[in-house]
């Protein structure tokens, strides 16, 4: 597998996941937040876990390309070095979306912000991406509130989703 690209902020590291953050991803996925708002990342069982991060794993072999197929990466903690999310990059049919989850006990403290300021910002110019999209259920206020203060910009309400947008 080719070297992984950390991106670093000021407290997470944004790394490749591994098969040892299988178990986390697995109780992450059981969380009250997860099962109401991305019920698609609520997993039966940890062998299931498995399965999604082996393939999610299997992208970071190819050159990153998010308007083909998924990116996506933990969130650790720099300091206690804990596994306490994701964010990620995925095709959605107006382009590229980003995607994130903070796991309970680690929200409301800035982090979800922080990963997607850094993720988009390093999509954008790394990948010379044009632009980005975050969806979040219209009544998701918390969610749509980490877009905004990542300088996303409201664009539209369609099918119950607010639809934001950053641009490089």
């Amino acid at each position: 597998m080719k070297e992984c690209s950390l991106i670093e902020t000021e407290r997470l590291a944004i790394r490749h996941l591994s098969v040892e953050d299988v178990p986390k991803i697995f109780l992450m996925s059981q969380e009250e937040g997860m099962k109401k708002w991305l019920p698609d990342q609520v997993y039966e069982n940890e062998e299931v876990a498995h399965e999604v991060v082996e393939f999610l794993i299997s992208q970071y072999l190819e050159k990153v390309s998010p308007d083909k197929t998924p990116y996506v990466l933990g969130l650790v903690i720099k300091e206690t070095k804990e596994l306490i999310g994701h964010v990620g990059l995925s095709p959605i049919e107006e382009g590229i979306e980003i995607g994130y989850a903070i796991e309970e006990k680690y929200q409301g403290k800035g982090y979800a912000t922080e990963a997607v300021k850094a993720m988009s910002t390093w999509a954008l110019k790394e990948l010379e991406i044009p632009s980005i999209w975050g969806i979040v259920d219209i009544n998701n206020t918390i969610s749509a509130r980490v877009l905004e203060k990542s300088e996303y910009i409201f664009v539209k309400e369609s099918e119950n989703k607010n639809k934001y947008m950053i641009k490089a």
